[in-house]
């Protein structure tokens, strides 16, 4: 996206230039892009008027928000084309029942001529996982595929498992009977490999433009795009090469497409202020929610499982050297508290300041070797309200230590937040609310509750930091000129009524990607 020839005055009620330490002006000067003077408004004005005349374009063009401006919110750690594809989905977030899921599921398979999808349900919610027998009975003439909320499990019917080749699999990712039949339950890679393969046969481009636009719409300019496989790849292309896209993305390949890409020696190295290719993605585990989450000790409500690690600190470490050969960064999900464990000890091994996504379950132990290592952490406050199982799943003790957000800024270590949308709402004021208020973890660790500018700091300049991006999450001079409106102050209204403020406008570059009116 273009910045504009020309200079322009932006004004608002009240424009925030960062947090920590918090300042506020009357006006922006904005060119090229960029914030060139942040202060008085008829110093803003002088300013854009001697731009406009060095650059002969007249007059400077006059921007009057008519809210509260603050730096564009930075998520570092979202799935663009996933939450695109949320679009096109079955919503089951709010299903409270297997009836009311399978009766959803049946009353609207007609729309779809292929593929069957639907996210977000929850098994503590339905009272129990859907079969494929279950899916069978609601839809048996198409191929279904039900993501769990967190995407690291999903149910299908038996079309899905065929025409997958799941049905005779031998994976341990495969769940079974007391029969030893399959059930339609997947896990890990193979719900991903379902995912993916029901997503396919929607256009890669309107999958990215459609989660742009929905992060767009809730004041987000910058993104880490994460986990990106080659379908939504080609979708990133393809928009920003046709100037369609109007967010910032840094982009975390999967680890399967950069093995393929690395094996032939064609890693892309495009990129520019808009898109650029930034990393890698990794797994080490799964999700609490899934019990698939990598415990030192068993979870609570089921001794007999601690999750499973998905990767070794050899193998981690090797992947991040291949990474460094190519200049790309590496993330790595780590939810349990053994798999945060194997993932420093990769990352030490490999002497690499990698990202690790998530670190749920951090005892001090964990948060003091994260800050010696100078690793970076990617976090989701939103987590915090949507746990509301996890004090069940891991016990009072261990729920103490989930997302420890103050121990970890205290120990030094560079947090910043995010969303994981689709697995939460994208709206970063939902998770400043739960960072304030630690949701329902509170009873447990409300000691652990941040403040309303700290919060905000950490969903602007300090989740740019985590991707390496220093122009990103403030409107001094020098940095993007990508702005959210917000119709009140987040700083004087009720901490409760932080989810319900509304975005007016989002401008990237300057110019106005998306407006309420």
């Amino acid at each position: 996206m273009p910045g504009g020839s020309c200079p322009v005055v932006f004004t608002a009620e009240r424009i925030y230039t960062g947090f920590k330490p918090t300042r506020y002006v009357e006006a922006l000067a904005l060119h090229g892009g960029r914030v060139v003077y942040a202060g008085y408004a008829a110093e803003a004005a002088r300013v854009a008027r001697e731009i406009a005349g060095a650059t002969g374009c007249g007059r400077p063009r006059v921007m009057e928000a008519g809210g509260v401006a603050l730096p564009g919110f930075v998520d570092a750690h979202l799935h663009v084309a996933g939450l695109g594809a949320a679009k096109y989905s079955i919503d089951l977030t709010d299903v409270e029942s297997m009836e009311e899921l399978l009766e959803k599921v049946a009353r609207e398979a007609g729309r779809f001529t292929g593929w069957v999808l639907g996210r977000g349900w929850d098994q503590e919610r339905l009272g129990g996982w859907p079969t494929r027998y279950e899916l069978d009975e609601a839809v048996g003439d198409k191929p279904v595929v039900l993501l769990r909320v967190c995407g690291h499990a999903a149910a299908l019917n038996t079309r899905a498992m065929k025409l997958l080749g799941l049905l005779d699999s031998d994976s341990p990712l495969v769940d079974r009977g007391c029969d030893g039949k399959p059930t339609g339950i997947v896990f890990e890679e193979l719900a991903a490999k379902a995912y993916r393969e029901a997503v396919r046969s929607i256009d890669p481009v309107q999958l990215v433009l459609e989660g742009a636009s929905e992060a767009l719409r809730n004041g987000v300019t910058m993104a880490g795009a994460m986990d990106v496989d080659a379908h939504g790849f080609q979708g990133l292309v393809l928009a920003w090469r046709l100037g369609l896209l109007a967010i910032r993305l840094r982009v975390y390949l999967s680890s399967e497409l950069f093995t393929q890409l690395d094996r032939v020696g064609a890693v892309p190295a495009l990129g520019d202020e808009m898109l650029r290719v930034a990393g890698v993605k990794a797994y080490m585990d799964g999700s609490l929610g899934a019990r698939t989450a990598w415990l030192r000790e068993p979870y609570s409500d089921d001794p007999g499982a601690r999750g499973r690690r998905l990767l070794s600190a050899g193998e981690l470490a090797r992947l991040a050297e291949r990474a460094r050969r190519w200049g790309l960064d590496l993330a790595v999900h780590a939810i349990g508290d053994a798999a945060v464990e194997e993932a420093l000890r990769g990352m030490a091994a490999a002497g690499c300041r990698c990202r690790i996504e998530h670190a749920s379950l951090a005892p001090p132990d964990l948060i003091e070797r994260m800050a010696s290592l100078g690793v970076r952490a990617a976090v989701q406050p939103r987590f915090l309200a949507s746990d509301y199982w996890a004090a069940e799943r891991l016990g009072p003790r261990r729920a103490r230590w989930l997302y420890p957000f103050r121990s970890m800024l205290s120990a030094g270590v560079a947090l910043g937040f995010s969303s994981d949308a689709p697995v939460e709402p994208v709206n970063p004021l939902e998770g400043v609310h739960a960072a304030v208020t630690r949701g329902s973890l509170a009873e447990y660790s409300r000691e652990e509750a941040l403040d309303v500018e700290t919060a905000l700091h950490l969903y602007t300049a300090g989740s740019a930091m985590v991707l390496g991006e220093t122009r990103a999450g403030c409107l001094e001079p020098g940095c993007y000129a990508d702005i959210a409106v917000l119709d009140r102050d987040p700083l004087e209204v009720d901490v409760e009524e932080l989810p319900g403020l509304r975005v007016e406008e989002t401008l990237v570059a300057g110019e106005l990607a998306w407006s309420r009116r």
